[in-house]
């Protein structure tokens, strides 16, 4: 892989996964511990989109020669047919990134954690809603769509904390009681971005044992009925 596909790709599957049922439902045929696609481009020319675990692969052929085509890969290269073969390219590999791949924004922590449990328990996962905000995901009951999880990757200010780098943090749905309780015995941090007269905030990788964070989560979810 030249530099620049590999540039190009970075920007395209930053903070991104392969799902596997999606990439199939779009065409990839596994092959072995991996997945290829293959589509026409534009005439003459063919796209193959290579995935085995964290490396991508997406050359251009040419058709008629067998060669590979690299020329849409420099920005310096101009040209009308140049041009038409990079917007084809990024524009196909755009499609796979949002029909075939899942946010990785919280692939980490006790956020990776809580979302498999939320999915083991409910069979209900994060919905990244807001492009301009890629950082953020809500978790909704899947029976009336209500909210009941806000998940978001802030820096500590805006939820009344100090320090400079971006933390993790859960709100949820609690009644007027809970949120008195807990946030007067320092167990929850204010609302951020939601009500804050039904919504509190908890910071994640801070100690909280994964089994109370869930119980929270239980009643946030009940309360979303």
């Amino acid at each position: 892989m030249t530099t620049l596909q590999h540039s190009i790709q970075d920007t395209i599957f930053h903070n991104r996964q392969p799902d596997a049922k999606k990439l199939a439902a779009y065409g990839f045929k596994q092959t072995g511990t991996g997945w290829r696609y293959q589509t026409a481009l534009v005439p003459g020319f063919s796209l193959t989109v290579n995935i085995d675990g964290k490396t991508i692969t997406s050359p251009v052929t040419d058709q008629e020669s067998g060669d590979l085509y690299t020329l849409h890969l420099d920005p310096a290269n101009s040209g009308m047919f140049i041009g038409q073969i990079r917007g084809a390219y990024i524009a196909a590999l755009t499609a796979i990134s949002k029909d075939c791949f899942v946010p990785t924004m919280f692939d980490a922590g006790q956020m990776k954690k809580i979302t498999a449990a939320i999915d083991e328990a409910f069979a209900e996962q994060p919905e990244y809603l807001w492009k301009q905000f890629p950082n953020n995901a809500i978790i909704r009951r899947s029976d009336n769509r209500k909210w009941y999880a806000l998940m978001v990757k802030v820096t500590p200010d805006k939820v009344g904390l100090t320090g400079a780098d971006p933390i993790d943090i859960l709100v949820l749905r609690a009644d007027p009681q809970a949120i008195e309780t807990q946030l007067k015995n320092g167990q929850a941090l204010p609302a951020y971005h939601m009500n804050k007269k039904h919504w509190l905030s908890y910071q994640l990788d801070a100690g909280t044992p994964l089994a109370t964070l869930m119980a929270r989560v239980k009643a946030s979810r009940d309360l979303a009925k």
